[in-house]
């Protein structure tokens, strides 16, 4: 789990360091930064039960094309593949924040990214630690009741996967744009 630490913490750096190459011009034109969307978000209606099934469609498949692509030979260089995007992602975002709107660019990270992300990153965690633990068990014992107990295994983590990723999907859908409009609101 050191590692992974360590690469995250080496690719937001990365991120850092790009951010601040690219400049400011790109940082106030960027997305969701910028203060146009920003001031739309503050007063838009937006309904948990609409948001819901759009990001149903969007975070399920990307999250279960990493779940299958992380079973194979190469499953961990995939999860930290993923990890090193996440990092990178998050310390870019962090620079244009701050630039945006200065030490309150930290709360704006905040708003973007919590409580969903409490339950996106324990599913990511216990994944890669399951599919450690979990790896040489099919080489392990090919054949008997052994084998069912590691197909059993692998479908507990299942579970657990797929709770994690519709509790986050429940949170950023419901919670996370009451926290974000507020947020904004404390910024405006």
């Amino acid at each position: 789990m050191k590692k992974n630490t360590f690469l995250f913490f080496l690719v937001f750096l990365s991120g850092v360091i790009s951010a601040n190459v690219l400049g400011v011009v790109l940082g106030r034109e960027l997305g969701a930064m910028n203060e146009y969307f920003m001031n739309r978000y503050m007063y838009a209606d937006i309904q948990g039960r609409e948001l819901f099934p759009f990001l149903f469609y969007k975070r399920v498949p990307e999250m279960v094309l990493l779940l299958f692509l992380s079973i194979g030979i190469y499953g961990t260089f995939v999860i930290d593949g993923y990890i090193a995007y996440l990092g990178f992602s998050l310390g870019f975002l962090s620079v244009i924040a701050i630039m945006n709107y200065g030490i309150r660019g930290v709360l704006l990270m905040a708003g973007l990214f919590l409580p969903q992300w409490l339950f996106y990153v324990p599913m990511l965690i216990l994944w890669r630690i399951r599919l450690r633990k979990y790896k040489g068990m099919e080489k392990e014992y090919p054949f008997g009741e052994k084998r069912r107990r590691g197909g059993m295994k692998w479908a507990v983590v299942l579970a657990e996967a797929a709770v994690l990723v519709l509790l986050g999907l429940f949170m950023e859908s419901y919670v996370n744009p009451f926290f974000l409009q507020k947020i904004i609101r404390m910024l405006g």
